[in-house]
Formats: C-alpha cells, structure tokens, sequence
C-alpha cells in the first residue's frame, strides 16, 4: 500500500512537470503573437530580440517535453520498465536542466548551478552504466564482481561527461556560441572562484563533478550488488522482463 501511494506521488511529480510544459507552450506561443502582430512598444531591433526570446522559449519548451516522454517511449517501444523513482528523477532533471535553466537564465545566475547539474548528471549516467552492463551480459552469466560493475559504471559516466565537453567544444568552434563559457567579462565567478580562463575552468569543474557523481553512483552500486546480488539481479529483471 505504502508503495502504490509513493508510485502515486511520483506520478503527480511527472504529470505536473509535462503540465507546466503544456502551460509553458502555451503562453510563449501567446508572447509571440503578441511580440510579432500587436506590440508596438519596441522599436524594431527591440521587437526583433523580443520575438527571438519567445520563438527560443517556444522550442526549448517544445524539446524538453518530448524529452520528458522518454521513459514511456522506452516503456512501450523497448520494454523497458523504469521503476517510478528513476521516471521521475529522469523527468525532473530533464525539466531542470533545460527548460527552467534557459528560462529563467539559472546558468549565469548562479555559478553552481551548472555544477550540480552535472553532478546530478553523473550520479544518473553512472546507474545507467550499470544498466548497460547488465544488458551486455544478462545472455551470458552476471557472475561479475562488484568491483568491476563499479569499475565500468565510473569509467562509463566519466566517458560520457568527457564526450559532452568534446560536444560542447564543437559547437562553439562551428557556430560560435559558448557552451563553454569561454567569453565571460574577467568578474565572473566559476566554481566560486574568480576568472582564470573561463572556458577551462567551466570545463574542468564539470569534468570534477561529473566524476564525483559517477564515483557515488559506482560506489552504491559497488555495495548493492555485494550485499544482496540477488535482489540487485531481480530488480534488473524487472526493468528488463524476459
């Protein structure tokens, strides 16, 4: 019973996150018309960066809610059931990280935002590590060692986190943007810090938390595998049903 109400509860959570997005479309969609037809308040550069403001907020709105169908999509097209908990984790994150980061401008706002994003980031991709691992060997025999599941789980969200930065470089170089905040005035602050390049300092501080959510999540799994690998197993196989 207590855990049919807390499956509840999380649902509310996803429901309410796909809710905010819906609303979120809708009233961007509005400013839009709004900014483009019936506002004459603005001059014309003023209406053009307004309208470009609201037409950026429409699809980052747009994206993270078909983002934040992922965990159903994989339900109905992959079989793959995802305890309520991780969804809503899934979902909360997506959300965070990219609708309420660029909406409300969270990045530059806050210097440790970003890093608790990765952070969070690694945490996530690290039990994804553990996941892969299980449906690369699940055939064969899971009569792995702890360490290794550990091991692989760390090394793989690491990679990851490393080929984000590779991703993040790439766009800047080709469309002249900064992801990597390579462009900030000499007062900013990273990682609490003042300006020591920016663009390094932003890239090693997300590399340092990504690990240090890899190596929690490595650590975890590292303990629950040992303790109980039967539970740990069953508990796969229900994410993964033959």
């Amino acid at each position: 019973m207590h855990h049919n109400v807390s499956d509840h509860k999380r649902n509310i959570i996803i429901r309410s996150i796909r809710y905010l997005l819906v609303i979120g479309i809708i009233f961007h969609t509005g400013m839009l018309v709004y900014d483009l037809i019936v506002s004459n308040s603005h001059t014309f550069s003023g209406r053009f960066n307004a309208v470009s403001r609201q037409v950026e907020l429409l699809l980052w709105s747009l994206l993270t809610l078909v983002l934040c169908y992922i965990p159903d999509m994989l339900d109905r097209g992959a079989k793959v059931h995802l305890p309520v908990s991780i969804e809503a984790t899934i979902v909360t994150f997506i959300y965070a990280s990219i609708f309420v980061s660029v909406r409300f401008d969270l990045y530059y706002r806050f210097f440790w935002w970003d890093d608790l994003l990765h952070t969070m980031s690694g945490v996530i991709i690290g039990y994804l590590g553990v996941i892969c691992i299980y449906i690369i060997n699940k055939k064969y025999s899971m009569n792995l060692s702890p360490a290794l599941i550990a091991v692989f789980a760390f090394t793989f969200a690491v990679t990851m986190g490393v080929m984000w930065e590779v991703f993040e470089f790439i766009i800047d170089v080709f469309f002249g943007t900064a992801n990597q905040k390579w462009d900030l005035p000499s007062t900013s602050m990273l990682m609490g810090k003042p300006y020591q390049g920016s663009g390094l300092r932003d890239t090693m501080s997300d590399l340092i938390v990504d690990a240090a959510g890899a190596l929690f999540a490595s650590v975890n799994a590292y303990f629950i595998y040992k303790k109980d690998r039967k539970k740990a197993l069953n508990a796969m196989k229900e994410i993964f049903p033959e």
